[in-house]
């Protein structure tokens, strides 16, 4: 790997990230949306208006909401079969409290609706509500959302109940119908970033593109072909960014996307993109947008993940892959297989401090999980994105059973390994252990890379955690 110099756009990340921390330390307000409300946690009567479509919880409906005069909040409704599902626009007039979020361990949920500008969450009981006051709809207003158009569009293709909700997460970003089972399923198994869009599902499409554009790498534009290198480049970008915009703008597929914005512009100007490089340029170019994606544990656990997959995946190719292997009837599937291997070792590497210090559990099937669930997502995201192009036609409706397929499989993996015996360990540790995890990595790499004595570093750091964690 060369030089650390030769990425200057890494300095300018740490720059930034300082300067941020710095501001949240010194002025926490300044960093927060204006989320001050006089009579938070006290009995109140209010109106709701709400925002999205309902997403179901164990015992509620959940809503984004706005309580007037208050901000936006998350309201849960108890469930009644007889009581009508609200829709975007709907009013709720009901006596309740709006409370901030409280810790969970080491998550302090308050701080985390606060710093995407959620005043907080109120609980409504059917008894509360008085009355329950639905606003009369235009016809040409609250017009569903391209994603709701695209989510229905998959249903009209013959999909239903789990597979259709597996599916619309995996192509549409759309997790509202997701069952909470499902998703323990995913989160047990070491599968829940497959249910997140994410660089994989954009890393997917944008590979699906470039092979319709160059019929399978047959048609490529000539090194001096400058028109043609602008044409796909320009299609490809536009069509990445109104995927991500589909998707909601996830800092995890925005991440990707400016990645490939970044390698596309290079590949029209003819110049070299290096990796790290673009990583760092897409965290800043976020971060300066949108600063309080610091916080965000997608954030975290994606730009984690692929630079973890560029520093770690080479070496641990050198230590795996066998030339060998090639020249075998079955060679290219090892090799594959293998760099599954690779890539989810490196990938469980760069998130494991940050999952043990959010969710104070690790998946041991990690690998297991991710050599089973990446094949078929690779496949799943393709043919749900067929399935959304064709609808509810003859091709589609045909098209449908191989999707329907594909997601049943995906769910019924999860649930299996999430089953096996020891599936999950609670492992529980704080910011200073996960500054050690990560300072105990690094130095372990530069002892491979630069010099022997970095072990010390290492050794240091793990002995520091282990003396915090039996503490």
């Amino acid at each position: 790997m060369a030089d650390l110099r030769s990425y200057p756009m890494i300095a300018v990340l740490a720059v930034v990230i300082a300067g941020l921390l710095l501001l949240d330390y010194f002025y926490p307000n300044a960093l927060l949306y204006q989320t001050e409300y006089d009579q938070i946690d006290s009995l109140h009567t209010y109106t709701f208006v709400t925002r999205s479509q309902p997403c179901e919880t164990k015992n509620c409906l959940r809503y984004e909401a706005e309580a007037m005069g208050v901000g936006r909040v998350l309201m849960y409704i108890q469930k009644d079969s007889t009581q009508e599902t609200l829709q975007i626009g709907d009013t709720v007039v009901a006596r309740t409290r709006i409370q901030r979020g409280k810790p969970i361990g080491n998550f302090d949920y308050g701080l985390y609706l606060r710093r995407q500008g959620i005043v907080g969450t109120a609980y409504v009981r059917k008894a509360q509500i008085r009355p329950l006051v639905v606003s009369e709809r235009k016809a040409n207003q609250h017009q569903p959302s391209l994603q709701k158009r695209l989510y229905n569009r998959l249903m009209e293709s013959g999909l239903d109940k789990d597979e259709l909700a597996i599916t619309a997460a995996l192509t549409l970003g759309y997790k509202e119908d997701l069952d909470p089972q499902i998703r323990q399923h995913f989160q047990a198994s070491g599968a829940a970033h497959v249910l997140a869009v994410s660089g994989l599902h954009t890393g997917i499409i944008y590979l699906i593109l470039m092979g319709i554009l160059t019929l399978g790498k047959r048609v490529r534009p000539r090194y001096e072909n400058q028109l043609g290198r602008l044409c796909i480049g320009m299609v490809v970008i536009g069509v990445m960014w109104m995927y991500a915009w589909i998707t909601g703008m996830t800092p995890s597929v925005v991440r990707c996307v400016i990645m490939i914005t970044l390698v596309e512009a290079g590949k029209i100007l003819y110049r070299n993109t290096l990796t790290l490089n673009t990583i760092a340029a897409a965290a800043v170019l976020i971060l300066l947008v949108r600063p309080l994606d610091l916080w965000s544990l997608s954030f975290q656990l994606s730009f984690s993940a692929t630079a973890a997959i560029v520093v770690l995946a080479s070496d641990l190719e050198s230590v795996l892959q066998r030339k060998s292997w090639r020249d075998t009837s079955y060679g290219k599937v090892i090799s594959w297989i293998v760099g599954m291997i690779i890539v989810s070792i490196a990938a469980q590497i760069g998130t494991l401090p940050i999952t043990m210090y959010t969710f104070g559990q690790v998946s041991t099937y990690f690998l297991l999980t991710n050599i089973i669930i990446l094949p078929i997502a690779s496949l799943l995201v393709p043919f749900g994105m067929v399935s959304i192009a064709l609808g509810g036609c003859g091709l589609g409706r045909i098209i449908s059973y191989g999707t329907y397929g594909l997601a049943w499989a995906m769910n019924h993996a999860v649930a299996w390994i999430e089953q096996l015996p020891g599936s999950v360990a609670e492992v529980h540790i704080d910011g200073w252990m996960v500054g050690l995890l990560y300072a105990a990595i690094i130095a372990g790499w530069m002892a491979v890379h630069k010099s022997i004595w970095w072990l010390i570093g290492a050794g240091g750091a793990l002995i520091g955690f282990g003396i915090l964690f039996a503490g």
